[in-house]
């Protein structure tokens, strides 16, 4: 989206921008901004739920981790790389701090 790249981490903090919607249509959930709809899974779901602009991805896996029964390493990744996804779709911004 024209943004400079930003190298997220486990302790990074994100919130939702004010533009980005979340909406169902046909039984699945999207999230969009403008133009731009991503389907979300139900674990994508989980991890959209939960940035609020406080907790960092590393919290935010942990829950996803012990709500979905997956090794705690994996799910950091995974919400990391999926956060970076969000963050270059203009979904989410990241909370300087």
């Amino acid at each position: 989206m024209g943004e400079t790249e930003i190298e997220l981490t486990p302790a990074s903090v994100l919130q939702r921008r004010v533009e980005a919607r979340a909406r169902r249509y046909r039984g699945r959930m999207y999230v969009a901004v403008r133009e731009q709809a991503l389907e979300l899974d139900e674990v994508a779901q989980a991890i959209v739920r939960r940035i609020d602009g406080t907790s960092t991805l590393r919290g935010i896996a942990a829950v996803v981790a012990e709500e979905y029964g997956v090794p705690a390493e994996n799910a950091t990744g995974d919400t990391v790389e999926f956060a970076a996804q969000l963050l270059a779709h203009g979904v989410v911004e990241v909370v300087p701090g």
